[in-house]
């Protein structure tokens, strides 16, 4: 272990990482790093994993992960991690938090600069992949040191960026201004993780031909899942929160009108709790009172999720990138509840007008979670027997691939 050494941080605070293996030091296979950060939900790190599961085949794949390390939810065996110290976002107060408590903010930045310039010193990563940086600029101070480190010990090292397919837009001002002079100053590539025909990277972006490097899109990063023949009987609703930091009462208020929809659809509710949840039991206290009724709660886990959501019937989830594709893609009716975040945070509203544009999903509002108003919507979903027909491209991390491959090859 590569013992981190040199900032100024509490003695009692200690901090370790993986050292390079001696098989990628000697390999020539080339190297990519992906630097991902993420505040709220895990939608930044399913996207960052499925995408260095699509990249395994041809490269040497290292993830360098910021955020809260995500319970249950196992790397492909081929990819390295390395975990710097978390840092999350508190939604009301908007305030960077270290996710060790016995750290403060300043303490916990040096720790990871200090790790990241150790790390990159070993890695001479080929290609730099930034996860939706510098789209959001949260970590820019950070980002720009990996990036000058990266170039500093391989001048011919590719800098690309990795961005979802709804960006939260400054509508055309200085910021989006600012986000073209960083992309064409420092970066070789932007790769749009969506489909134009769904999304047009421009709605969100409006300064997107300001950009003057190549932008391709990818298609969506997303590992599908094959639905068995049958589906499960009775019916599988399954019901989801993603990080499970925010959007709770979206199981709470299906939980509240369960008996309502049970006296008119046979079915089977299951609730999946969020990765960062943090009243659970409070929640399996009022599941217990259904425990006749065919309702089961999981704690979040990424392949029990994917066997149940196969099974499924229907999905009533967040507008998150991963937790909306994945239903999409199993081809299952779709009901988005459309939150209101604290702020400016647009994103989930926008992708789920567009997915429902498309025909491809239902939108929930805050106004339909009272009891009579969910019951009603839950039931409508449950009519809904044909699944969306729609194509969309869900190739996003192959296509990543073969345009990275390029992308070296070019150099």
């Amino acid at each position: 272990m590569l013992a981190i050494t040199g900032a100024k941080f509490p003695q009692e605070l200690s901090i370790s990482m993986p050292v390079i293996e001696p098989k990628y030091r000697m390999s020539r296979t080339p190297r990519i790093l992906i630097h991902c950060q993420y505040v709220y939900g895990i939608g930044h790190y399913v996207r960052s994993v499925e995408l260095a599961r699509g990249l395994r085949e041809r490269f040497d794949v290292f993830l360098l992960n910021g955020g809260e390390s995500v319970p249950n939810y196992d790397l492909p065996p081929e990819v390295t991690c390395f975990q710097l110290p978390a840092i999350y976002k508190d939604e009301q107060a908007g305030n960077l938090i270290p996710v060790d408590p016995s750290l403060s903010i300043d303490d916990c930045f040096k720790a990871r600069a200090s790790a990241i310039e150790q790390l990159i010193g070993q890695l001479e990563p080929d290609i730099l992949i930034s996860e939706h940086f510098p789209f959001g600029l949260l970590f820019e101070a950070e980002v720009m040191q990996l990036i000058a480190l990266v170039k500093n010990c391989n001048p011919k090292a590719k800098i690309v960026s990795s961005v979802r397919d709804v960006i939260e837009s400054e509508k055309g001002g200085q910021q989006d201004a600012y986000i073209c002079s960083l992309l064409n100053q420092w970066y070789d590539l932007v790769l749009v993780h969506g489909d134009k025909q769904i999304i047009p990277f421009s709605s969100s972006f409006p300064l997107a031909e300001k950009i003057e490097i190549p932008v391709h899109y990818t298609g969506y990063i997303v590992q599908a899942v094959t639905p068995p023949i049958p589906k499960a009987d009775p019916p599988l609703l399954m019901v989801s929160v993603g990080g499970g930091r925010l959007g709770d009462e979206l199981l709470y208020a299906v939980l509240d009108a369960h008996e309502t929809v049970a006296s008119q659809w046979r079915h089977h509710l299951v609730l999946f709790t969020g990765a960062f949840q943090k009243d659970i039991q409070k929640l399996r206290s009022r599941v217990e009172k259904y425990a006749h009724s065919h309702v089961t709660i999981h704690e979040f886990d990424r392949d029990r999720y994917r066997q149940m959501l196969a099974a499924a019937s229907a999905v009533i989830c967040l507008g998150g990138y991963n937790s909306l594709l994945e239903a999409v893609s199993a081809r299952l009716p779709t009901l988005v509840y459309q939150r209101k975040f604290h702020g400016q945070n647009k994103e989930q509203a926008l992708r789920s007008r567009f997915f429902e544009r498309s025909g491809l999903v239902k939108i929930l509002s805050p106004d339909d979670l009272s009891v009579d108003q969910m019951a009603a919507r839950i039931l409508e979903l449950a009519e809904t027997r044909e699944s969306p027909n729609n194509y969309i491209r869900i190739d996003g991390a192959v296509t990543a691939r073969k345009l990275l491959e390029r992308l070296l090859k070019e150099s």
